[in-house]
């Protein structure tokens, strides 16, 4: 018997550490089957012919469990004696499934975002390859058998025998197909021993940059777009933030530095906020490259997203492109990452293993020596932050590509002014004059659902989720009220549960019931609603972009989905309904959302020849820091905004991290928060608030509390994190109630 080599693998389970298991071999083979009862002592075997490397997935038993976990490292010293180290089972991948760079980002985001490393390692793989199949494919070939006998009287399987000998690496059923055999013919020749069918691995290459790397010719780069394309390509590796207004051609500096990309060898991921995007953003790389283009996202199938993987990971594919999880995705040659819109939530995981996936960007881009492109025309305050500090370097682009002209905002002020279905009479005559002169608009509210609820006129009952602290949304098409938190569907009543009135009334104004506003209207002319309810079927989305292509006056419904880089070369004028909420929020990262959110959407008007126009109706007209935005640009409105958080010592001038806690019960959530916080011995310079209710306190039949932890320095905030999670492990809460952590996060509510 020999000593067996012990590694650490991480195991997808919630426990924040990785585990030893015994590596060893039977007669050479790096099989075990099933592993022995009890304590699993490692069966002898002979030594492999060189130990795994980090990366590698294994098949082991953890508890009465079989997994797949990944190989962190060799374990040199085990704490337990060898007795009591279960063997693998098996081992999966003949190579690393994930290089160096991309084990190191892992085990980096598990300790930063204090998450278990093994959830981690599983929230970077496609299903399939958690499910333990294999990276590598294969096709079944047919070859000459050992010693074929000669044929006399079958003359189609003697000329497939010949073509057999001709071709002594095997050849696959489409190419015996392709030449003229039947399967009767090839089940003949099998029958006689003459020939046999054969499992052989397809070997990929390295995509080939070729001639040239572009369909199109280029365009003609304006003297902005020229720096900023030069300084990064002939620049040192970093961080790059591409700080240009909407329509300034930041999406041809992408293609310009992925051109020069591309033609080492090399290859780039770009990540775009939201899926919506992705069909756009796909059809305009692949009317402008010459090469292979994958795409990864949720809502893939299983072997979609695992035939990307693979692309990628092998280096056939020159460009993949994927929203947030695919910044975990192997490339072989890796050359360049670019993140669009880099200030978007969406790159934000809310749920489970709540990572950054344009920090985690960051970071890949050190740990491989590439360059990373943050793209935005708001940039968020913490990049702003780490251009200040010297972390990042900023690129403006100040113009508008092709001579476009900036949007013109118009302020509309609706104070004591009578509305008709949320529009002032200026609006409804702005709207009429864009689009007699045939062109398209588009009226923006942050709100889907026809009305944000449904009131009883005579007493005044709203109606309320039975699970959260929540009104209902009221949805005319499906004539249903919906709650956008926790998805239960009512009837509508036809009386109020109260009073028992008929008198039910929507009071407010969500994009169904604009829709609906704007057909009585504008009854001539096409209007189309774009929201999460309208672009649920798959293709929906792209269908109605392509819809909009045709040049026809048309007016356009929708809310956040069209703030986020879409082309709408048609429209000139876009009217945001009601925007004042978010300069009155609880929230101190509101006021820069809605900044952000003017802009984006602002974006949308004049991006070509035409001219454009923004109109805001709003109750406070004379708002400062609104009218900082528009008549002095984001970046001032950005340094205000930052000079306040440093006042304030809120972020990025010091670091949150949210533990969340939610129960069935009322009391227990704040009770199991309150004996935590009694507990801890928290670093010095770090402040714990709350226990608090959330916000919303019930959600879902669960009633939620938090602690909010601040710091002005990283190491002691997550030293206290640390010793947080300690005390949590050592009295782990009762099982009804639920716990998370959440590093820096967007979201305090």
């Amino acid at each position: 018997m020999t000593t067996p080599v012990y590694i650490e693998i991480a195991v997808p389970t919630p426990l924040r550490q990785g585990f030893t298991y015994a590596l060893a071999a039977v007669s050479g083979e790096l099989d075990f089957g099933e592993p022995e009862s009890g304590e699993g002592t490692p069966l002898p075997g002979t030594p492999l012919p060189g130990t795994p490397l980090p990366g590698t997935r294994f098949y082991i038993q953890f508890g009465r469990q079989k997994l797949v976990g990944i190989m962190l490292g060799t374990v040199p010293a085990p704490d337990l004696p060898g007795h009591k180290i279960r063997a693998v089972i098996r081992q999966l991948d003949s190579a690393p499934l994930f290089p160096a760079s991309i084990v190191t980002l892992c085990r980096w985001a598990a300790d930063y975002y204090h998450h278990p490393v093994g959830e981690v390692f599983s929230s970077a793989l496609p299903r399939l390859l958690r499910d333990g199949q294999a990276l590598e494919t294969s096709e079944r070939i047919l070859t000459l058998g050992e010693n074929p006998a000669a044929i006399q009287r079958a003359p189609r399987q003697a000329a497939l025998q010949l073509l057999l000998q001709d071709n002594p690496a095997g050849l696959t059923l489409p190419q015996l197909t392709a030449a003229g055999f039947n399967t009767g013919t090839i089940k003949a020749l099998v029958e006689r021993g003459n020939a046999s069918w054969s499992n052989r691995t397809i070997k990929f290459t390295d995509f080939s940059p070729g001639a040239s790397v572009t369909h199109q010719p280029e365009i003609q780069l304006n003297e902005e777009q020229a720096l900023v394309v030069a300084s990064i390509n002939q620049g040192p590796t970093g961080t790059w933030l591409l700080d240009g207004i909407t329509g300034s051609g930041k999406t041809e500096v992408y293609f310009r530095t992925i051109e020069t990309v591309l033609e080492k060898g090399k290859q780039a991921l770009v990540l775009v906020p939201e899926i919506g995007l992705t069909p756009q953003t796909v059809n305009r790389f692949r009317a402008r490259f010459n090469l292979p283009i994958v795409v990864l996202h949720s809502g893939l199938s299983d072997r979609e997203r695992l035939d990307g993987f693979r692309a990628a990971s092998n280096g056939s594919a020159a460009i993949i492109i994927g929203t947030r999880s695919a910044i975990f995705t192997p490339m072989k040659n890796p050359g360049l990452i670019v993140i669009d819109e880099e200030h978007d939530a969406s790159f934000k995981q809310q749920e489970g293993f709540r990572y950054s996936a344009r920090d985690l960007a960051v970071m890949r881009g050190h740990l491989e020596s590439i360059p990373v492109i943050l793209g935005s025309a708001t940039p968020s305050l913490e990049t702003y932050q780490n251009v200040a500090a010297g972390k990042y370097r900023r690129l403006a682009l100040t113009e508008r590509a092709g001579g476009a002209l900036p949007a013109k905002y118009q302020v509309i002020g609706i104070r004591n002014e009578v509305l008709q279905d949320g529009f002032s009479a200026r609006l409804i005559k702005l709207i009429s004059q864009h689009l007699s002169s045939n062109s398209q608009v588009l009226v923006f509210l942050n709100r889907r659902g026809f009305s944000p609820a449904l009131l009883c006129h005579e007493c005044g009952w709203l109606a309320e989720c039975r699970r959260c602290d929540a009104r209902l949304t009221y949805h005319h098409t499906l004539r249903a009220l919906l709650c956008h938190h926790c998805g239960i569907q009512d009837p509508v009543p036809s009386r109020c549960p109260t009073c028992q009135s008929s008198q039910l009334v929507p009071l407010g104004a969500g994009t169904q019931r604009i829709e609906g506003a704007l057909e009585q209207l504008f009854p001539d002319h096409s209007i189309i609603r774009i929201d999460r309810d309208t672009t649920r079927k798959k293709g929906a989305f792209n269908d109605i972009m392509e819809q909009l292509g045709d040049q026809q006056p048309a007016i356009l419904v929708g809310t956040q989905l069209l703030a986020k880089g879409h082309h709408l070369p048609n429209v000139t004028l876009v009217a945001i309904v009601d925007m004042d909420s978010g300069f009155y929020s609880a929230d101190f990262k509101a006021t820069e959302r809605m900044g952000q959110l003017l802009l984006q959407v602002g974006g949308r008007a004049g991006r070509e020849q035409k001219p454009g126009t923004v109109a805001l109706q709003t109750h406070f007209p004379d708002q400062p820091i609104l009218r900082t935005l528009i008549h002095e640009g984001y970046r001032v409105f950005a340094e205000q905004l930052l000079t306040e958080r440093r006042v304030n010592d809120l972020p990025p001038f010091a670091h949150h991290t949210l533990l969340r806690a939610d129960s069935s019960n009322k009391a227990d959530a704040m009770k199991f928060l309150a004996e935590l916080q009694q507990q801890l011995k928290p670093a010095a310079n770090v402040s714990v608030l709350g226990p608090v209710p959330a916000n919303m306190e019930r959600r879902g039949d669960r009633f939620r509390a938090q602690l909010l932890f601040s710091a002005s320095n990283r190491r002691d905030l997550h030293y206290t994190i640390e010793a947080c999670l300690q005390l949590i492990d050592h009295n782990p809460p009762r099982r009804h109630i639920r716990w998370s952590l959440d590093v820096d996060p967007i979201d305090l509510f």
